[in-house]
């Protein structure tokens, strides 16, 4: 009876684990999201770029999460999940410094491969977390934060960069999205 204890306080403890890591990274890309296209348009002097930049994103992140899902069942989830966080977050510390269209693919290139890591690994450790009765209920509150978290930290974005510049708003995503890794990486059992 101890031992199941056990086991039900651990899948607690990385379920509540998952969730602040849930709502560091939604804070993390919700402050960079709303002026992800104004600052890039300003580096590479058109709307267009940010879109095939975007696209060229999204779709290295649709063809690498399978095989990174497979890896993650192979090597471990918590490894795959904070491997593909320190580059994440490494992609938008890059930000900052970049100066033209070449160097933002590169960044973003860095971070479609971060994120296609991190998403299975955190999807099965969110799965493994839950109890099967009442996995919609969980699921639904990880997911709940997300948007809420995301949400509130796009509202203060604008504000942030009007008061502070770009510069701000990518160190803090970058450093809220390296905690979430190593929070998955360390403290989870």
């Amino acid at each position: 009876m101890i031992h199941r204890h056990r086991k039900v306080s651990g899948m607690r403890r990385n379920l509540y684990l998952l969730a602040l890591t849930q709502i560091l990274v939604a804070t993390s890309m919700g402050i960079v999201g709303p002026v992800y296209a104004i600052y890039f348009e300003k580096i590479s002097g058109s709307l267009k770029d940010v879109g095939v930049i975007l696209g060229i994103y999204w779709i290295i992140v649709g063809i690498l999460e399978i095989p990174f899902g497979i890896l993650s069942d192979k090597i471990g989830k918590k490894k795959v999940f904070t491997i593909g966080g320190i580059l994440v977050s490494s992609s938008v510390f890059l930000y900052p410094f970049v100066s033209n269209f070449y160097q933002i693919l590169l960044a973003e290139i860095i971070g479609a491969v971060g994120y296609s890591m991190q998403m299975p690994s955190f999807y099965s450790l969110l799965a493994e977390s839950t109890k099967r009765e009442r996995r919609g209920l969980e699921m639904g509150l990880i997911d709940s934060s997300w948007n809420i978290f995301y949400g509130v930290a796009s509202i203060a974005s604008g504000i942030v960069v009007m008061t502070f510049g770009f510069s701000l708003i990518f160190s803090l995503a970058g450093f809220l999205h390296f905690t979430s890794s190593i929070l998955v990486g360390r403290k989870m059992k």
